[in-house]
């Protein structure tokens, strides 16, 4: 803790500074008066002297004298006290001050410092002298020392520094020249100042600046008591008068000023102070360096570019601008939406960046102070945008199968593509095909870098499970590789693809049938004309001796004749392949129609056999030499051949029209079947009441008239069945067809007046009798092939036995003929026997051909064959009449009757294998849904099984089945009638017969589900079992079938069979989601190579537009083959 001496001590040094800042204060009072009363005397003395450059040098040096010292007297030393930088008053002279200052302390501090002193010489009496010391600073402590300098006292000596203030204030006011006139003279002591005018120059200019290069308009005014008249300027020692302007205006215009320009103006020998033209740097651009670095997906190099500022540069590029300026102090770049301001790099260069996405327009404005180009010229940017793809697509269909399409396509962009697709869905129907695939894409292979290239492309819609009426559109899609705004896409023209309805497909199929059915009879009227035309012309040559010109043309007529004949059948036979392809593409059809279609097609090709067509060729050929004997016997084999070409003709034209009753039918029954589920979809809309009523009329309405539009098929149907020269048996439908009819009218009654739960029951009245109707033409079809089907078997095989006799009896009267001699009586009796056997073989060439026209498996070879026969026997017959004439044609009679019984032999053999192929058709019928030749079961020539999907629909129309029968049954039971009795009504004739056929069918199906139970555990993976418990429940459900046990248990395993088969099917589809039904060879050839493809149709093209140069002058035989090849071409 400080002592009491301590405190005081500090007291005393507080009162040392006090001490200063009291002398500070007053010497800055001092010195302010003496200074501004120093400048006022200079000052008067220059403005009344207005002294030489000398004595303004001596007062000016002589006031900054008299001024460092006043201020070091009176400010700077008690400054420097006051920071105790040098010596200050001693504690003694303080203490006299602050003694004389208080009365009550006088001496006493004066005197306690001396005894500190003391104290400190005087060790012995140190601590008394410390006691004293001690108690007169207790004593002195509380007087405040500091009091003792007052600063309020310094206010007194104001008087020495306000009077000059106030003298100057005034002066600065009233005579503003008295001071700033001879201060300025004073400052600038160095220079010569010329007497005043009595006028002054104002240069009115705003300011003395021009640009480089350019004029500068002077403009003066003389303002004065006195205006002078004329005003010179001088410029580098020449006077130049200014043009005066007018009263004090004067102007003078400095030209192409390139350099700073000192000047002075003079008037009456007058001259004003020195004035300074500054020339302003006009800024410029002098060069650009543009860097261009493209987006990085193009690929390109970075570029310098040096232009004035224009460029065409890729959307996306950044660019950098290097800009050399000159006399430029800053550079704006203006767009047309802000302006930027660039940073300068050194060496008067400005640079800025910037990405481009759009063209852009600046200008450069280089700037020096405030100035700058008036009118900078625009600078363009072009920007080359990236732009969208193109494509271009030529699709062709194969004609080999319809739903095979092929694509060539073009791409282009400017810089390349990231991907190319093929897209489908499908537009309406595809309930058949999973979710999954009713849409879909197929990535293409694509050159990235290519700008421009060719694809190719195949698709195969027999990959999709097109039912009747779907739709699929398809296009392929391309995206470029833009990597500044994102891969951009353009899509081709879209295409459609629409599967016919199953009306327009029997439409189709209708009017196709017609075509070739009138084909064909043409084509055997043409035969039998052509048999007339050679019969005629055969007559004539044996007539004559040598055959002559006309005979030529006449003949060449006759094979023009033939050769067209030819391309008719050729034709027909095409438009047949063209239908059954065509329904076979877009429907299910029955392998037992697959194997009638493909023999009726192999029929039609055989008509013409390759030894007819050589047989032609030969004539052709012999037309040149004109040989009688020759030409009569290729005649007669030409006549034969005809003989061959009509009964083939009129074979194949009764089996077309078999097959097309058969399959009018089963398109009736699915027409049946499908208009019936609508009537029912009607019918649960109708109770249902949540549907306008207009609205459910018009669907009835159109019902109404569908099923008008099936009962006129059914009776064209009639119409073609009655036409064949055996008709089939058709089921009577007429009852079920005035049932339908009549529910359905009575609907339309119950719908008009409101009533609709009674239009429902209606409505589903006439769905199940459609359903029942659908049923009893497919069985009774059924039926009917079946029974057809027996009794020509039944017929082959008498034909076979009556066919071997024949052969036996001709072997016998051949070896008897050997063995008698010509003058035998005997030989005239196996001459008769001959004789008889040409009669026998009559009858069977008679049945045979019958039998042919409704067996397809009957070759064309057999009727050839047949003929073959009857030519051998003609001829033996002729040798033997004329043998007792001349012996020599006895071993030739011989000779025929080996010829015709070898051909009895090929005959028997040839029948025998149609025999066995009948059959293998009967053991090999399978499960089917009403389309075969016995109830429950499909007939397959060719041995395939029926896939899952397929028992599945033929459980589904079962369960139908059972559906109406239940119902019918209740209502019989109502009425008081017995199951399986006739409905007087009409609704269900042979409620049994039917049932039967159920059972059967249901039969049929379980043992064809135990033996892929049975396959499908040979691996011992017990894959089947589940399919054996399916079974097991389908051998409950015949039971219940066979015993009119139609109950609800029954329709509830019925339902459950058919949960179980969707089951199996999904299975069925996991094992084999790669294999594809297919019914012709054309649909199992696999999609050929678009390349070759498409190179092979643009070498048929360049083909044929060459070949169609050839000669006008053909001969007509050339000529027409010419044109048969054009019209391959011509056919899509």
């Amino acid at each position: 803790m400080a002592s009491d001496h301590d405190l005081l001590i500090a007291k005393l040094d507080a009162f040392t500074r006090k001490y200063y800042k009291d002398q500070l204060l007053r010497g800055a009072l001092y010195s302010v008066g003496l200074l501004v009363l120093a400048y006022l005397l200079a000052a008067g003395l220059e403005y009344v002297g207005r002294f030489g450059t000398g004595v303004r040098t001596v007062l000016f040096y002589g006031y900054l004298l008299a001024a460092t010292a006043v201020l070091a007297r009176f400010v700077a030393w008690p400054l420097v006290k006051l920071f105790r930088l040098g010596p200050v008053i001693s504690h003694a002279e303080a203490a006299r001050i602050i003694g004389a200052h208080f009365g009550e302390v006088k001496d006493k501090l004066l005197n306690t410092l001396q005894l500190k002193d003391q104290a400190a010489h005087d060790p012995r009496h140190r601590d008394l002298i410390e006691a004293s010391i001690a108690q007169r600073s207790r004593e002195l402590g509380p007087i405040p020392f500091a009091n003792a300098i007052d600063l309020r006292r310094n206010t007194r000596y104001l008087r020495f520094a306000l009077p000059p203030l106030m003298v100057l204030l005034l002066l600065l006011v009233a005579a503003p020249s008295f001071i700033t006139g001879p201060t300025q003279r004073l400052i600038r002591h160095g220079s010569t100042f010329a007497p005043e005018a009595p006028f002054r120059f104002v240069v009115r200019n705003p300011a003395l600046e021009v640009p480089e290069q350019q004029d500068f308009e002077l403009e003066v005014a003389v303002e004065g008591a006195v205006l002078p008249q004329q005003v010179d300027v001088l410029v580098d020692g020449r006077a130049i008068p200014l043009v005066k302007d007018g009263v004090g205006r004067f102007r003078h215009r400095f030209r192409n000023v390139g350099s700073d320009t000192p000047f002075q103006l003079t008037a009456e020998g007058f001259t004003s102070d020195d004035f300074m033209l500054t020339v302003v740097p006009d800024p410029a651009v002098l060069d650009v360096v543009l860097t261009v670095e493209p987006p990085a997906y193009l690929g390109l190099p970075r570029e310098a570019l040096r232009t004035a500022g224009d460029a065409t540069v890729p959307a996306g590029s950044r660019l950098t601008w290097s800009i050399g300026t000159r006399s430029a102090q800053q550079l704006d770049m203006a767009f047309a939406d802000s302006t930027y301001r660039l940073s300068p790099t050194g060496d008067d260069r400005f640079a800025a960046s910037r990405r481009v996405l759009q063209p852009l327009t600046y200008r450069m404005l280089p700037r020096h102070g405030e100035r700058g180009p008036a009118n900078a010229p625009d600078h363009r940017i072009e920007v080359v945008p990236d732009l969208h793809p193109t494509i271009a697509v030529e699709e062709r269909v194969d004609s080999a199968a319809l739903k095979r399409r092929y694509f060539r396509g073009t791409i282009g962009d400017d810089h390349g593509f990231t991907r190319l697709q093929f897209a489908y869905r499908f537009i309406t129907g595809g309930d058949s095909v999973p979710a999954d695939r009713r849409e879909g894409v197929q990535d293409l292979s694509v050159d990235r870098r290519q700008v421009r290239q060719e694809f190719l492309h195949a698709w195969d819609l027999i990959d999709l499970p097109l039912q009747p009426g779907d739709k699929v559109e398809y296009w392929f899609e391309v995206w470029d590789n833009d990597g500044v705004n994102g891969a951009k896409r353009t899509r081709s023209a879209t295409l459609v693809f629409e599967a016919p309805t199953l009306e327009a497909l029997a439409q189709q199929r209708a009017e196709q049938s017609e075509a070739i059915a009138q084909d064909l009879k043409q084509g055997i009227k043409e035969a039998q004309d052509l048999q007339r035309e050679l019969e005629r012309m055969r007559r004539d040559l044996l007539d004559k001796k040598q055959p002559d010109w006309q005979d030529q043309q006449r003949m060449q007529k006759l094979l023009d004749r033939q050769k067209q004949l030819e391309r008719n059948i050729e034709r027909s036979t095409e438009q047949l392949r063209q239908q059954q392809q065509q329904q076979q593409e877009f429907r299910q059809v029955d392998e037992r129609v697959l194997e009638k279609q493909q023999r009726l097609q192999e029929l039609f090709e055989d008509v013409l056999s390759e030894e007819m067509k050589e047989l032609y060729r030969q004539m052709q050929e012999m037309l040149d030499k004109l040989d009688k004997e020759k030409l009569l016997d290729k005649m007669d084999e030409m006549k034969m051949s005809q003989e061959d070409i009509e009964k083939e003709l009129d074979r194949s034209l009764e089996l077309f029209k078999q097959m097309e009753v058969e399959q009018r039918a089963e398109d009736i029954a699915e027409q049946l079947e499908k208009l019936a589920d609508e009537q029912e979809k009607l019918a649960e809309d109708t109770k249902a009441g949540d549907q306008p009523q207009d609205e459910l009329q018009q669907r009835q309405d159109s019902l109404n008239k569908a099923f008008e539009d099936i009962r006129e098929q059914v009776d064209e149907l009639e119409k073609k069945n009655q036409e064949l020269e055996k008709p089939l048996d058709l089921p009577d439908t007429a009852p079920s067809e005035e049932q339908i009819q009549q529910q359905q009218q009575q609907s339309s009654e119950q719908l008009e007046k409101k009533q609709n739960q009674k239009a429902g029951q209606s409505q589903q009245n006439a769905a199940d009798q459609m359903k029942q109707m659908a049923f009893q033409m497919k069985s009774g079809m059924q039926s009917g092939q079946q029974q057809q089907q027996e009794e020509d078997m039944d017929a082959l095989r008498q034909l076979l036995e009556n066919i071997v006799e024949l052969s036996f009896d001709q072997e016998r009267v051949m070896d008897g003929l050997k063995a008698t001699g010509v003058r035998d009586p005997r030989f005239l009796e196996l001459g008769r026997e001959q004789r008889e056997l040409r009669g026998s073989a009559k009858v069977i060439e008679d049945s045979l051909f019958a039998l042919s026209k409704r067996v397809p498996q009957i070759q064309g070879t057999v009727n050839r064959e047949m003929n073959a026969v009857n030519g051998h026997m003609d001829q033996a017959l002729e040798h033997v009449g004329e043998a007792r004439a001349n012996e020599r044609h006895k071993p030739m009679a011989a000779d025929d009757q080996q010829r015709a019984m070898t051909a009895l032999n090929n005959l028997a053999l040839l029948l025998d294998e149609a025999l066995q192929q009948m059959q293998q058709q009967m053991q090999s019928q399978m499960p089917g849904n009403g389309q075969c030749n016995k109830p429950g079961g499909t007939g397959s020539g060719q041995g395939k099984k029926p896939s899952m999907a397929k028992m599945k629909a033929q459980q589904e129309a079962m369960q139908k089945q059972l559906d109406a029968m239940r119902k019918a049954m209740e209502e019989g039971k109502k009425k008081g009638e017995k199951p399986g009795q006739q409905n007087p009504g009409g609704k269900m004739p042979g409620m049994s017969q039917q049932l039967a056929q159920l059972a059967a069918q249901q039969a049929a199906i379980r043992k064809e589900m135990q033996r892929m139970a049975q396959e499908l555990n040979k691996d011992g993976s017990g894959a089947g079992n589940g399919l054996n418990k399916l079974a097991e429940q389908m051998e409950r459900q015949e039971k219940d079938i066979v015993n009119k046990n139609i109950t609800p248990e029954t329709l509830r395993r019925q339902q459950d069979i058919m949960t179980r088969l969707l089951e199996a099917e999904k299975a069925e589809r996991e094992r084999e989601l790669d294999q594809k039904r297919t019914s012709n060879e054309g649909r199992d050839r696999p999609a050929e190579d678009p390349a070759r493809f498409f190179d092979y149709q643009q070498r048929k093209a360049r083909e044929a537009e060459l070949l169609r140069t050839v000669p006008a002058g053909l001969k007509p035989y050339y000529r027409d083959r010419v044109n048969d090849y054009f019209g391959t071409f011509d056919t899509p």
